[in-house]
């Protein structure tokens, strides 16, 4: 049954970013007001939220909030404030929230987040709060990339550089289910890969035309902003489409513009924190029945009561193997 805040409880626990740096010196555990909900909005209790790669980059002052802030973008959770939403178990990731853009929104890493009714979705009945809230930012950016912008057709090839990490997984089960052709390209294989290269020891372009029976790849997921930028550009066919998601800020690339002229190549990118949260919710809406069904499975979850959340940020920061770190606010599940 939805709690009654106003009455019962006003202060919460929370992840506060208090300055930039490493975890252990710039967040704090500490109370916080519940927040209120504006017009158009409800409160949702978080039950379970992830801790991404965003959310390190927003802790070290990468992006350039100011504090002090409340970090997190994905949740699960139940809506507590009174309505047509109340009581229901909910899912989703708010693009915006727990950064300064604009509206500086407060995030996801407490016991409440306000969020705007139109960016929620139904949580799967078949996922448990934390695997729900394991889902988030990896699953939605790689529904956005593979489907909406490149357009994924059953029976293409995309290759997926860092494929072993939260964005390429999500993409890679996506194209799966889509009908499409993965090829993993990293220096570590996930499990259940059909076709992989290892990226340390293999010429890219060459490997994928050997996949590709000489084609190249229809597509490509460029997860990693890095050096394989280029090879990976390499390895599209004639008027192949290519979308990157993330750069080194201190990272230049360089490659021949002949390759996209002669060979017509499409290049473009994905900036997820300026996606908008009702376009979110109904990539989750279209992501809830393939995860009730089955088809999508969440990933490896490890979980973290709130108070350990510096603990959980430095695990994310040190590289986590495929493993969805998480915290839950309101302590282990049921």
């Amino acid at each position: 049954m939805p709690t009654d805040i106003h009455t019962e409880q006003r202060q919460m626990e929370a992840v506060v970013i208090q300055a930039s740096g490493p975890p252990a010196q710039s967040l704090a555990y500490r109370s916080e007001p519940v927040p209120e909900p504006g017009p158009g909005e409800v409160l949702v209790e978080v039950h379970a939220a992830a801790v991404n790669p965003l959310e390190i980059a927003v802790a070290a002052g990468a992006l350039g909030a100011p504090w002090p802030l409340i970090p997190g973008s994905d949740f699960a959770g139940i809506v507590v404030s009174d309505g047509d939403h109340a009581g229901q178990e909910v899912w989703g990731s708010g693009p915006q929230l727990g950064l300064a853009l604009g509206t500086k929104r407060q995030g996801t890493h407490a016991r409440f987040v306000a969020i705007p009714e139109t960016w929620l979705s139904r949580k799967p009945e078949r996922l448990t709060m934390a695997e729900a809230g394991a889902v988030g930012r990896a699953y939605w950016a790689a529904w956005e990339t593979v489907i909406n912008i490149m357009g994924l057709t059953p029976g293409e090839t995309i290759l997926i550089t860092g494929g072993a990490g939260m964005v390429g997984q999500a993409a890679a089960a996506i194209a799966r289910w889509r009908g499409g052709e993965p090829i993993i390209a990293g220096r570590r294989r996930p499990d259940g890969v059909e076709h992989y290269i290892d990226t340390s020891s293999s010429d890219l372009p060459e490997a994928v035309l050997e996949l590709t029976d000489g084609r190249g790849a229809d597509m490509v997921l460029e997860t990693l902003g890095n050096a394989l930028f280029e090879p990976a550009l390499r390895s599209l066919r004639f008027d192949g489409r290519m979308v990157g998601l993330h750069s080194d800020p201190e990272l230049r690339v360089e490659f021949d513009l002949t390759q996209l002229y002669s060979r017509q190549i499409h290049v473009t990118g994905l900036a997820s924190v300026f996606t908008d949260g009702v376009h979110v919710a109904g990539i989750f809406d279209q992501l809830r029945p393939l995860f009730d069904r089955g088809i999508l499975a969440p990933p490896a979850v490890k979980t973290w009561p709130l108070d350990d959340s510096a603990e959980a940020y430095q695990t994310v920061m040190d590289g986590s193997a495929g493993i969805k770190q998480v915290l839950l606010p309101i302590g282990d599940e049921a």
